[in-house]
C-alpha cells in the first residue's frame, strides 16, 4: 500500500508541467467545448515532467494507462471523459507487486480543467492549484504543450509491468 501512495503522489506531482510558466486564469476565458479537449488527448499520451519519468495515455476509446519509470513495477489503469465543462477527469486502478499476486487500490479521480481564452489557446488547471499552464492555441507567443506526445509512448513498458504482474 505504501508503494502506491508514492505512486499516486509521483504522479501528481509529475503531472505539473516545469517547461512552461504557469499564470492565473485569462481574463476572457470560457470553457472549453468537450469535443476540443477530447480532441488533444485521444490517442496521446501526457509525459509528467517530474517525479517519476512516466506519462498517462489516453486512448481514442477512452481507455487511460499510467507508468512511471521509477516506479517500473507499479502501472495504473482505468478510463477517461470529458464532462460538459471541458473537465477532463480519470480514474486509474494502481497495481503494484504484492508476494505472487498483485496488489490493487482505486485511486482517486482527478479532474483537470479546460478553458479557452479569445485567442484560442487551451489552457488547463489541476485540482485545488489556482494556476493555468498553457496547453495548445494559435496565440504566437504560445507552442503546443511539449509534455503532450502522439501515441502511446510507453505501451511496452505497460505491457512488461503488467506480464510481470500477471494481470
Amino acid at each position: 500500500m505504501k508503494i502506491s501512495v508514492k505512486l499516486m503522489a509521483a504522479v501528481l506531482l509529475g503531472a505539473i508541467p516545469s517547461l512552461v510558466l504557469a499564470d492565473p486564469k485569462p481574463r476572457s476565458a470560457k470553457p472549453a467545448p468537450p469535443h476540443l479537449v477530447s480532441k488533444i488527448y485521444a490517442g496521446n499520451t501526457d509525459i509528467w515532467a517530474e517525479g517519476c519519468n512516466g506519462g498517462i495515455y489516453y486512448s481514442p476509446n477512452q481507455q487511460a494507462r499510467a507508468w512511471c519509470g521509477d516506479n517500473s513495477d507499479s502501472l495504473g489503469a482505468g478510463e477517461w471523459n470529458v464532462d460538459a465543462q471541458g473537465r477532463l477527469c480519470h480514474q486509474l486502478s494502481w497495481y503494484w507487486p504484492n508476494n505472487s499476486r498483485a496488489g490493487k487500490s482505486l485511486g482517486d479521480q482527478t479532474c483537470i480543467s479546460h478553458v479557452v481564452d479569445r485567442w484560442g489557446t487551451v489552457w488547463r488547471s489541476w485540482p485545488n492549484d489556482a494556476e493555468w499552464w498553457p496547453l495548445s492555441g494559435k496565440h504566437s507567443g504560445i507552442k503546443d504543450y511539449s509534455g503532450m506526445k502522439k501515441g502511446y509512448k510507453f505501451h511496452s513498458n505497460v505491457m512488461a509491468t503488467r506480464s510481470k504482474l500477471g494481470l
